[in-house]
């Protein structure tokens, strides 16, 4: 039921992008994958989404995914982008009936309206995608994606959502509100693995992190266990302390203890 990426391997031209990372992403968690910029992040996750050509192994549910036919992932796994262009214009209700045609709840015409409710754009159903501000585009390619594996579990089969920073856009209200989508939707028995960079919000909302840096995975394991002083050092070059504040003990940063 697992996603498992096996000694995955990206080159671009003759640089060595991920170099052998392993990943093992379980059902009914949230997996953040953390990182500096250029470390691989979303390289792993387009490996993982066989958006990018890569050398290794990915299986889900315990089959690999070169031997998948396009509807087939289709149904099972969903992917949010960084960034979407749309050149034609569709209004936003449309864009989420792509999400919809594209996996297993097409009869369902309740379906994008209660996705783009779930996201709060309910009210913009009817506006062009080109209307909409960045943010706002962002939640409604949410929204999408959620058509398209609307039940976490079908057929006693987990469904995934594969998110390339998906607040990387947003307020903070918004931040919040699309981080509790993807841990509900992990806690009904989905699995989400998402590319994070705020480190405290991977921190509140992520079951285990995949910490990379260069290329190559330093930890893996939950908050507390691998976003510590060392590995987080180690990772992005300069010199962090890591607090935990009672009694929650969720570890959070703040800059002024960072120092270059």
């Amino acid at each position: 039921m697992s996603l498992i990426a096996q000694d995955i391997h990206v080159a671009f031209g003759k640089r060595d992008v991920l170099r052998g990372i392993n990943l093992t992403a379980l059902p009914g968690e949230l997996t953040a994958i953390v990182g500096p910029n250029g470390s691989g992040k979303s390289t792993l996750l387009g490996a993982i989404t066989a958006s990018l050509p890569f050398r290794g192994r990915v299986s889900l549910s315990g089959r690999d995914i070169s031997v998948m036919k396009p509807w087939e992932l289709a149904a099972q796994r969903a992917v949010l982008p960084q960034a979407s262009l749309l050149a034609f214009p569709f209004t936003v209700i449309e864009v989420v009936r792509l999400g919809l045609q594209s996996g297993t709840a097409g009869h369902r015409s309740e379906v994008p309206m209660q996705a783009l409710a779930r996201v709060g754009l309910a009210h913009h159903a009817g506006r062009t995608f080109q209307e909409l501000s960045g943010g706002e585009a962002q939640r409604a390619m949410l929204a999408r994606v959620l058509a398209q594996v609307w039940a976490p579990v079908e057929n006693g089969q987990p469904r995934w959502l594969l998110l390339d920073e998906p607040v990387s856009s947003l307020d903070i209200a918004h931040q919040l509100q699309v981080m509790e989508i993807a841990r509900d939707f992990a806690r009904a028995g989905g699995g989400v693995i998402a590319v994070m960079h705020d480190l405290n919000l991977t921190a509140l909302y992520a079951d285990r992190v995949a910490v990379l840096a260069e290329g190559q995975r330093l930890a893996l394991g939950t908050p507390s266990d691998v976003l510590t002083n060392d590995t987080l050092s180690r990772a992005y070059g300069c010199a962090l302390r890591v607090s935990t504040p009672p009694p929650s003990d969720i570890p959070y940063l703040l800059p002024h203890a960072a120092s270059a």
